[in-house]
């Protein structure tokens, strides 16, 4: 039998050391003996007739091997087990002692689930933001649906840009004395600071307003990292803009036969969907509040530390997954390493938060036996499938594929912990 010392050597981190007696392994390499004498195919000797001898000449290094590697796997798992210990990730294994005859000794070191005191879950004390739609926000909504419908009218000669615009227009990129790229009688929105692989040093609708026919207009811009052009990536120029023409967007109007366009059989049931997806997404958010004050409240009435190494991974991966949007916003390399800093403490603080947050819903989960069905997955699964147009077989081949199946059922899990939790809360109406 395996003898085993624990030691404490960091947050959420225990360092054993494991002794396997020598008799075991003599056991084991006995029994490795045995099946390769049945197996073992050597020239002038038939299957299960090869000398032990001749076997332990020619395969010695294989079996002692092999008995190692079974050895370290099995005492490893079987000592976390009877300790009690809920690691996380693979453990790393070291000073590592195997020699025939002779006990084998060895060390592993390896981050464990954090150990605390559960708090008080049922009876949160939470407030509910109110839900209203005014009509301020219905005809916001109902313009939204006409602009996605609006026609590009010409304008008349003389027309100046305005923002929402869109211009014909011949324009040239210049840097280092060089013209870069240019093109003639090219559409061009008159909004946003992008285009083209560029990022304007201000709004367009800045630089063109009020721009006419046959006027030229220059704003600052920068290649960004993206541009198919590698020697021009990250370099500053000049973009020069000559309008020919404005062509401005103009939305249909709000009538029966709009909303008739818009396939709804009146302009009073488009507006009854309008003030209902408002609704909707209103009240979405006013669930997401809610649970976040039950996070705050847990997360307060639960500290406790963790493991250095998963949330140095969890904190990398965020932060560079805030990267890559700012590099796709076109913000300068240079600009993101100035803020590196703050990007990195945004990140642990964010991967701290999250994690405390998933250990204590496991916790909870385990201790109310909250679990999900097979049927709930697959129903799920065809969900999604709808959403992205595929049958439920092929979605959960993606899924597989893709290696999410586990994240797929955590977060189902965690979504009925969550609504366990605000089932069971006392809720206010905030005032």
């Amino acid at each position: 039998m395996a003898n085993v010392i624990v030691e404490d050597v960091g947050p959420c981190k225990k360092h054993l050391k494991i002794t396997i007696p020598k008799e075991d392994i003599e056991k084991k390499v006995e029994e490795n003996y045995k099946r390769l004498a049945s197996s073992a195919a050597v020239a002038g000797f038939r299957k299960g007739r090869v000398p032990r001898k001749l076997l332990e000449r020619r395969f010695s290094d294989d079996v002692l091997e092999d008995v190692k590697q079974a050895i370290l796997s099995e005492a490893s798992q079987k000592a976390v087990e009877e300790k009690g210990l809920k690691p996380i990730g693979d453990p790393s294994f070291d000073n590592v002692a195997f020699e025939p005859n002779k006990d084998c000794i060895f060390e592993i070191t390896l981050e464990v689930e954090p150990d605390f005191d559960l708090p008080v879950y049922k009876g949160l004390e939470l407030q509910r933001g109110p839900v209203s739609v005014d009509d301020e926000e219905v005809t916001r909504g109902l313009d939204g649906l006409r602009m996605q419908r609006a026609r590009l009218e010409l304008m008349p000669a003389g027309t100046p840009a305005a923002a929402d615009d869109v211009i014909v227009c011949d324009w040239k990129m210049v840097s280092e004395g060089e013209t870069v790229a240019d093109q003639k009688d090219a559409e061009l929105h008159v909004h946003g600071r992008r285009s083209g692989g560029l990022e304007m040093a201000q709004d367009l609708s800045e630089t063109l307003a009020g721009a006419k026919f046959g006027e030229s207009r220059e704003v600052k811009a920068k290649f960004l990292d993206s541009y198919p052009v590698e020697k021009w990536r990250g370099k500053d120029g000049t973009l020069t803009v000559e309008v020919k023409e404005v062509r401005r967007p103009v939305a249909p109007e709000l009538n029966e036969e709009f909303a008739k366009a818009m396939d709804f059989d009146s302009l009073a049931d488009l507006k009854k969907a309008v003030l209902h997806g408002i609704t909707q997404s209103k009240e979405r958010e006013v669930s997401l509040a809610l649970e976040q004050q039950a996070f705050d409240q847990l997360l307060a009435a639960a500290p406790f530390e963790l493991p250095q190494g998963v949330l140095k991974a969890q904190a990398r991966h965020i932060m560079l997954r805030q990267q890559y949007r700012l590099r796709q916003r076109g913000v300068p390399p240079e600009e993101i390493e100035k803020h590196m800093d703050d990007l990195r403490n945004a990140s642990e603080e964010s991967a701290a938060r999250n994690l405390k947050i998933f250990f204590i819903l496991d916790r909870i989960a385990e201790k109310e036996k909250i679990f999900v069905t097979e049927d709930e997955v697959e129903s799920r699964i065809a969900a999604m499938g709808v959403s992205y147009g595929l049958t439920p077989q092929r979605m959960r081949a993606q899924i597989e594929q893709e290696g999410s199946l586990s994240e797929l059922r955590a977060g189902l899990r965690e979504n009925k912990v969550v609504d366990f939790l605000l089932k069971n809360a006392k809720i206010a109406e905030a005032k």
